[in-house]
Parts: structure tokens; C-alpha cells; sequence
């Protein structure tokens, strides 16, 4: 099995693959969000300086998110992981390749999860998360939350994303893209990416990435 990197726009579905990818073959997730969060409630001095550059409106130095990838990286050596959320910048992507060739990890395939502004558009709407991290979608029956308005995993209420409307998304979407035509080039010349298509269902999704990880 291979390590997985998760490049997608955004609602292509990273955390729902994710899951899978931890409850059936026991990959380690680890999401850029999370992870800085986890460091700001550890009270360390590094967490302390990341709260205020984020309580500031400002973003996370590039440096900074790197060294933490390679923390947890190190922290977890042995251990098949998936990530998600990083790199979003093709200095991210050359800097993380430093970070790859030092811990000896070339067992390692990056998955773009290809889906369209419209298709991404339509799941957007109807997203809803969860303070734990779950994310749902009330146009999609698989993954509806067994109780309206309720997260399956710890009961609280779900809420939709502030930046979940038409023109923000928008924005965010061509952003991610621009920055990911390099990252993507960059990763298809080192013969390590693979495209999925996304707009099917997740099962199906699941089994290309399922192919993906196992097949050189």
C-alpha cells in the first residue's frame, strides 16, 4: 500500500475518502486543519505563535506548515498515512519533496480528485459540518445525516460553512485551481499522480483509490 497525498477542489469529497481510507486499511489521516489545530491546543510555544498569526487573520507561514508536516511525519514513520489539505502551492510541493527525500518516503502516490465548478457548486449547497470534522450533504442520500440537522459520530448540531455561497465559492475555486496546475504538472513529470474522477458515486470513487495505492 501506498502513502496518499489528497489534491482536490474544494467538495470533492477528501474527507469522505479519507474516512474510508483510515476505517479499511488503517491509514493515519492527516488534514492540514486539523493538524494546526491539534498544535494550538497542545499550549506549546509553537502552537501559541500559530493562534496568533491565525487570531491576526493572517495566513500560516509556508515554512512553519512544512516543519509540522515533517513532525508528524517523523512522529508516525512506519505507519501508512493520508493527507489532505497540503501542499497548496507549488512551493509547498517543492519543499515537501525535500521533506520526502529526507525521511526516505518515495512509497507514495498523490491522488487529484478531478470534479467540475458546476458539480462542486451543487455539493457545496448542500453541505453541512459538524464541529468534529464530519462533513454531510442533504441533496446526497449517502451522505445524509441519519438525523436531520444531527452529526452521526458525536450528536451535535450541524451548520453550514460561512464561506458556503455562490460568490465566495467561486473565488475559492479558481484559486485552488490556478495554484493546482503546477502542483499537478510537478507531481505527473515525477510519475506519482493519478487522476480520479469524482463525480460518481463512493463507492466507485473508493475503488479507483483503492487501485491507485495498489497498483505501480
Amino acid at each position: 500500500m501506498k502513502n496518499v497525498i489528497l489534491v482536490a477542489p474544494p467538495a470533492a469529497g477528501k474527507g469522505t475518502q479519507s474516512e474510508l481510507l483510515v476505517k479499511e486499511y488503517g491509514y493515519i489521516h492527516i488534514s492540514m486543519g486539523d493538524l494546526l489545530r491539534e498544535v494550538i491546543a497542545s499550549g506549546s510555544e509553537v502552537g501559541k505563535q500559530i493562534k496568533s498569526i491565525i487570531d491576526e487573520g493572517k495566513l500560516v507561514d509556508d515554512d512553519l506548515t512544512i516543519d509540522l508536516i515533517r513532525d508528524k511525519l517523523k512522529a508516525i514513520k512506519g505507519h501508512h498515512y493520508c493527507l489532505d489539505g497540503f501542499p497548496r502551492t507549488i512551493y509547498q510541493a517543492h519543499e515537501f519533496d525535500k521533506v520526502m527525500d529526507e525521511l526516505g518516503n518515495e512509497d507514495y502516490v498523490v491522488l487529484y480528485l478531478d470534479l467540475s465548478e458546476n458539480k462542486a457548486y451543487e455539493r457545496i449547497a448542500g453541505r453541512l459540518i459538524c464541529s468534529c470534522g464530519k462533513s454531510y450533504n442533504i441533496f446526497n442520500e449517502e451522505l445524509k445525516p441519519k438525523v436531520e440537522g444531527i452529526c452521526d459520530n458525536c450528536g451535535k448540531e450541524l451548520v453550514k460553512r460561512t464561506d458556503d455561497n455562490a460568490e465566495s465559492f467561486k473565488t475559492r475555486y479558481q484559486v485552488v485551481l490556478e495554484n493546482f496546475e503546477p502542483i499537478k504538472e510537478f507531481y505527473a513529470n515525477k510519475g506519482k499522480l493519478k487522476i480520479i474522477d469524482v463525480d460518481r458515486n463512493v463507492d466507485e470513487i473508493f475503488s479507483d483509490i483503492v487501485k491507485g495505492i495498489t497498483n505501480d
